[in-house]
């Protein structure tokens, strides 16, 4: 197990970066993600051709490793905003040589950045943030990115309560690690997977049929990469519902899932592809009650 880098606090006037490394960016997306860290007082660096387009994709291959490359290894850029999820990160991760990058900055996003969340993690022991992409018309959830960023002063530890309580179990503590189910499904067998040995277990994803969920859940129970994993926190059950699907189905599915486990679950977190989305740190370590339905985060993710 690698030991865990942290970022350091990000401060007025810094320069981060923005890129596109998954899905294409419109230019009123790109426009209201600037003017927002910006109003914040932040230096945005970006490229001139972060609106490509190449099918589903944010330009070529080539063009969005350069970018990402050159986010993660510039020494003036304090911290890297995803512009948003997608497709795309899986694509890159061979191409990437992760020994440029020396000293760990904040990478900020999720859905598909959970790829470049987990990569970051295996190779390098980085600490990185799930949390929302920088959006002109939700200042506030930038504004609770930017406090677990340490640029207000003391590093917000988010807290989250009202759990719902799947599997009971004495209290853990433990990193979190995981993110968007699709993409932790499709990592297991590569070098670019989490090493869930020791974590609490964070699994989220968006409008997915209850048989599709049934299958990724299966693999990672069937590869045994879960096997020491300290607990479990799903999302919140009606995120995962595919158009025309049961609430009761997901329901009935995370409650097969705890049952198998042997260690805490519960569901409810208010992360990932749902409203209100708040910032979750990959790497500091947190207290997961599953009996009083709470995460609390007792390290800062910058320092």
């Amino acid at each position: 197990m690698k030991k865990t880098l942290f970022p350091k606090p990000l401060e007025k006037g810094d320069i981060v970066a923005l890129a596109a490394p998954s899905g294409p960016l419109e230019e009123e997306r790109v426009a209201g993600a600037k003017n927002a860290l910006e109003a914040f007082g932040l230096r945005v660096l970006m490229s001139d051709e972060i609106t490509a387009r190449d099918r589903y994709l944010a330009g070529s291959d080539a063009r969005r490793l350069a970018e990402l490359v050159e986010a993660l290894s510039n020494p003036q850029v304090k911290a890297v905003f995803l512009g948003r999820g997608g497709y795309g990160v899986q694509r890159l991760l061979p191409l990437i040589d992760f020994s440029r990058f020396t000293a760990p900055k904040a990478v900020i996003g999720f859905s598909d950045n959970t790829a470049l969340h987990a990569a970051l993690a295996a190779k390098l022991g980085w600490a990185t943030l799930h949390a929302p992409h920088p959006r002109a018309e939700k200042p506030e959830e930038l504004k609770e990115v930017l406090a677990c960023l340490g640029f207000f002063g003391d590093p917000l530890k988010p807290s989250f309560t009202g759990l719902k309580t799947l599997r009971q179990g004495a209290a853990v503590k433990a990193p979190v690690a995981g993110g968007c189910l699709s993409l932790l499904s499709t990592l297991v067998g590569t070098p670019f997977s989490f090493d869930y040995a020791g974590k609490i277990v964070f699994i989220e994803d968006i409008a997915e049929p209850p048989y599709r969920l049934d299958r990724m859940l299966r693999h990672l129970l069937n590869c045994g990469v879960l096997s020491g994993a300290k607990g479990f926190v799903f999302g919140k059950p009606e995120s995962f519902i595919a158009e025309g699907g049961s609430i009761g189905d997901v329901e009935a599915l995370l409650a097969e899932f705890a049952a198998e486990v042997g260690v805490p679950v519960a569901c409810g977190l208010p992360c990932g592809h749902v409203e209100g989305h708040r910032p979750l740190p990959f790497g500091p370590e947190a207290i997961f009650d599953a009996e009083k339905g709470e995460l609390k985060f007792t390290e800062p993710f910058a320092r």
